[in-house]
């Protein structure tokens, strides 16, 4: 019990400091264009990374499944991009709400890649999961949120990212999974930066720096977590984000959740809690999988 109380306990900090992450995104992205802030995301944290991992470095780079790296980290990079370009045209909540449709879409990528079995439940699930996030984006009416493509797109690409990531399996370290994922984040973004990159305020050196820093701290409580608890346990409080980005999106951004943001997240919400304690099979399939955050 005290194990699974530590576990929640840091699964809930982590949340919250990717939380705080996604908004300090948010506000960086009124003032600079979109791949600047994702640069300094990953730039921050390879850093960041790179000074934790210095004694073992030489171990950790070691790999032996380059071109997988690869692929995954570039999924993982579009699923950042996609999602900070969420934070700019959308609420934080909405953008997050919109994003919890990514394990729908790893059931989906599951079975079509690695030919998992899906009963009925998980079907339903991925069903009434989409149905929220087309309540939200109401296509085929007059408030459609074309915007709302941002973080579908952005949940697509972590759910490729996902599914690779256990078809990689546990011969390699997980630091070396982590290392590849922010180093190739910073190559691709530092190329890419070139012709948009704009002069940045001395006092947003600090909140850039802080990106990593945050989404540094935020993985690594991740991992205690892990180490503590079962994946399956920890899963539903993955939820507890959407409470987070509401407050803060309160808070800092004056962004207060409307209803039709609200229903839909409590039927995503529904839908993946359903999945979870219903499914047995999906509760064992999650916990072999990657908790790994997009942003």
């Amino acid at each position: 019990m005290n194990k699974n109380i530590g576990g929640i306990s840091f699964f809930l900090i982590a949340i919250l400091a990717f939380a705080c992450m996604n908004s300090l995104a948010k506000g960086l992205t009124n003032h600079y264009p979109i791949i600047e802030v994702v640069w300094a995301r990953y730039l921050s944290q390879t850093i960041f990374t790179s000074i934790v991992f210095a004694p073992n470095l030489k171990t950790v780079i070691k790999t032996n499944r380059i071109l997988l790296h690869l692929f995954r980290s570039t999924l993982l990079f579009g699923a950042t991009v996609f999602i900070f370009a969420g934070f700019k045209y959308l609420t934080l909540v909405e953008t997050m709400t919109i994003f919890q449709t990514g394990p729908f879409i790893v059931i989906i990528l599951s079975v079509i890649f690695l030919g998992e079995a899906v009963g009925v439940n998980r079907w339903v699930s991925v069903i009434i999961g989409f149905c929220g996030a087309l309540f939200i984006l109401k296509p085929g009416t007059d408030p459609f949120i074309i915007a709302g493509i941002f973080p579908l797109m952005a949940a697509l690409c972590y759910a490729g990212y996902a599914v690779s990531t256990r078809h990689l399996g546990t011969d390699e370290d997980p630091r070396t999974n982590f290392f590849y994922t922010t180093l190739v984040g910073t190559v691709v973004s530092s190329i890419v930066l070139f012709p948009f990159f704009k002069s940045i305020e001395t006092l947003d050196i600090l909140f850039f720096a802080l990106l990593g820093a945050i989404g540094g701290i935020g993985h690594y409580c991740l991992v205690l977590a892990l180490r503590k608890s079962e994946a399956s346990l920890l899963a539903p409080f993955t939820y507890f984000d959407l409470v987070f980005s509401s407050i803060l999106g309160i808070v800092f951004f004056y962004e207060y959740p409307s209803i039709t943001v609200i229903i839909g997240a409590v039927i995503i919400v529904g839908a993946g809690i359903y999945t979870w304690y219903i499914d047995p099979q999906n509760k064992k399939n999650y916990n072999n999988s990657d908790f790994d955050q997009s942003q």
